[in-house]
């Protein structure tokens, strides 16, 4: 789903090479029409891919739900919510540069990005390796809304991102932790740290801090060899949960001239900068220079 992200971020790109006008209350249906066709085969690639990527291993089954909720550390829970949140606001800033009232396109948005998360949880269901899972789809629909702040709040202070370094854990089982770094970057939830920043003027009603300064909380985990935690253990390994604090930047507040930097600021403001952290895994607190 992230190189959907990519695919879809590199559409607004595109999108925004123009310069015509849009009139205020008046919707460009041909710019529409056109993000929805372009949407649609971005869309239907990426979901090819991930089919290829994710269920290559995998044999049909007839649909089953299968509750994983206490696997992986929760860390898929976190990518779904991720995703779903980026897929929301990409769509939204493509709706409403066709005129469409902001709130509307960020409910349409919203249901869009729920919806095309869904395909992932029918492919599970008819997987063996997997099966549908109801914690999965809350955490889409999480994800999805959380874009509603900037509503409540006149921006996103919650605004997640994404950071990851190769770990040694999928050479343990490359079928199922990833075989290359493609694979890896997907699969492997050892390497993969989720990020939650947020505006240092969130402690500050006078906003004295530059808006490009942040500071991130992470998530991530170690020692996720097997997805159940009974079976992990069984097999030799300690799955860690790992807490992070760093301090961040907001990308997309430092001011520039041309339009296509801009974009580019807005897409590469997704992954978390590496810098300075501390982390606590629940014995230890470590102090990473650079964490990525």
């Amino acid at each position: 789903m992230r190189i959907l992200l990519t695919g879809f971020t590199l559409l607004i790109l595109f999108q925004n090479s123009g310069h015509a006008q849009i009139q205020k209350d008046s919707i460009d249906t041909e710019k529409l029409r056109n993000i929805i066709l372009a949407e649609s085969a971005i869309y239907a690639g990426g979901m090819t891919g991930l089919g290829l990527l994710w269920y290559k291993e995998s044999e049909p089954q007839s649909f089953q739900f299968f509750n994983d909720n206490k696997q992986w550390l929760q860390m898929d829970k976190v990518g779904h919510i991720y995703t779903a949140y980026h897929l929301t606001d990409i769509n939204f800033q493509l709706l409403k540069n066709t005129g469409i009232d902001p709130k509307r396109a960020m409910l349409y948005s919203s249901i869009s990005s729920t919806a095309m998360m869904l395909p992932i949880e029918i492919f599970d269901g008819f997987s063996t390796s997997y099966g549908a899972s109801w914690g999965d789809a809350i955490a889409n629909t999480i994800g999805a809304f959380l874009p509603y702040q900037q509503f409540l709040f006149d921006q996103n202070y919650i605004y997640p991102k994404f950071s990851f370094s190769t770990s040694h854990y999928a050479d343990l089982r490359p079928n199922t932790l990833g075989s290359n770094f493609v694979e890896q970057l997907i699969k492997d939830y050892n390497g993969q740290t989720y990020w939650l920043s947020t505006d240092f003027n969130i402690f500050s009603k006078k906003n004295q801090f530059p808006d490009w300064l942040q500071f991130s909380v992470g998530y991530s985990g170690n020692q996720m060899v097997y997805g159940s935690p009974q079976e992990n253990t069984e097999n030799g390994y300690l799955a860690t949960r790992q807490w992070l604090l760093s301090m961040d930047l907001n990308l997309s507040k430092i001011e520039v001239e041309q339009k296509w930097l801009k974009i580019m600021l807005n897409v590469i403001n997704k992954v978390k900068i590496p810098l300075p952290t501390v982390e606590w895994n629940g014995k230890e607190v470590v102090l990473h220079p650079l964490y990525f």
